[in-house]
């Protein structure tokens, strides 16, 4: 087992530190560790929050989680950001919804003129339904954003203010630690929740506009919707009456890795859902496009940090 996953799975040190340091720590011992945003876990009950700040363009690639994310812009200029088939660029006062299983990352049109600086809110899938159910409302602007099929809320810049109280005060009530700090981070997210769903309700937030559609959402969309052929860069730039140079250059100037692990990286995300939903493993490598078992094996366990089976045993215990 790779040294951040050891950390990862070390309880007592992930209670003893801020949820900042930690993930410096974890980055800083082995940049090359697959995946990590992949491999991040919660470590709270019901929820927890991370403050972020980028000052470059440090290449983020493309995840997804087993929980919600809400995260909240504070500041970033020339930044982009893709929820599954959608880009969006990001201002301040965003924010991005994500359940769990969709695809993201941000993507960074050259150097950062001005700092990246977000929160990130992450809930408990069982934890929001369960209040969901007793409380519709909270579910309010993520289903319309479902509807929308997006991924963005816009608020004005009168509700700014307010909405950083919000992710300000669950922030600094998870980094004071003080009694009760977890139950008052868990049902602060509740509320917080509440305030997003009304501020959307009351005509404060408007789902965004994606970005102008560009060869690359096309060619992206068409990898989505085709996971379980045979994708090779010939064929596609067929598809699509390009040369296979113009299609690795777009990949690699949009999210700086190659076509084919592209690909790879939409898959696993594939599988990973597909586990979740309960398929088999020896179903789930065929319908996720992949050759063989060995193969999906070998690649999921060297994008995540673990295999198939941890992953399925970890994630659905009863």
């Amino acid at each position: 087992m790779k040294i951040s996953q050891r950390i990862l799975n070390n309880k007592q040190l992930t209670k003893s530190i801020s949820m900042q340091k930690l993930y410096q720590v974890i980055q800083g011992l082995d940049s090359s560790d697959g995946n990590l945003y992949q491999q991040l876990p919660m470590f709270q009950q019901g929820a927890q929050i991370n403050h972020d700040i980028n000052y470059t363009a440090d290449t983020v690639e493309l995840h997804s989680h087993t929980f919600y994310e809400i995260l909240f812009i504070c500041q970033g200029k020339n930044v982009q950001y893709l929820w599954n088939n959608n880009r969006y660029r990001l201002q301040k006062g965003d924010i991005m919804l994500i359940p769990p299983g969709v695809t993201h990352r941000p993507l960074f049109a050259g150097e950062l003129t001005d700092p990246y600086e977000r929160y990130a809110l992450w809930i408990e899938p069982d934890f929001f339904k369960n209040h969901a159910a007793q409380f519709p409302v909270l579910d309010y602007a993520l289903e319309q954003c479902r509807l929308a099929d997006s991924g963005l809320l816009r608020s004005t810049s009168a509700t700014y203010s307010g909405l950083f109280a919000g992710f300000n005060t669950l922030w600094l009530e998870q980094e004071g630690r003080r009694f009760g700090w977890e139950a008052a981070v868990a049902l602060g997210a509740v509320h917080l929740m509440i305030h997003i769903s009304r501020t959307f309700y009351y005509r404060n937030a408007s789902v965004a506009q994606t970005e102008s559609r560009s060869l690359f959402d096309d060619v992206f969309q068409y990898i989505d919707t085709h996971l379980c052929e045979k994708l090779t860069l010939e064929h596609v730039a067929g598809q699509f009456h390009v040369s296979t140079s113009t299609i690795s250059h777009l990949f690699r100037k949009q999210l700086d890795v190659s076509f084919y692990h592209c690909v790879i990286q939409r898959r696993l995300i594939n599988a990973k859902n597909k586990i979740l939903q309960g398929m088999s493993l020896q179903d789930v490598w065929e319908a996720c496009g992949f050759t063989d078992y060995s193969s999906f094996y070998r690649l999921f366990k060297k994008e995540y940090g673990i295999s198939p089976r941890e992953f399925r045993t970890l994630n659905l215990r009863e």
